[in-house]
């Protein structure tokens, strides 16, 4: 038991010390160019949208919310 304490102990160590690493932001270039892919699925999105096919438009505004998340972690902050 205390084999299997330790194991978890040490696990739990090494998996919190990477969240506290540095992230590097993006060039400034490259945030922009995200920027605008996400602006280009937004619009990608609604025209599926309004032709009514809902799988195109949620792959599309899918793909905006995953830009979306990288530009808000890497070139916000």
């Amino acid at each position: 038991m205390k084999y299997i304490t330790c194991l978890v102990i040490g696990l739990f160590m090494t998996n919190t010390s990477y969240a506290y690493t540095d992230i590097k932001k993006y060039p400034k270039e490259s945030c922009q160019e995200i920027y605008q892919a996400i602006g280009t699925f937004l619009g990608l999105a609604d025209g599926e949208w309004k032709e009514r096919n809902g799988e195109k438009a949620m792959f599309y505004s899918t793909a905006s919310a995953n830009y979306s998340t990288i530009y808000l972690a890497l070139c916000k902050k």
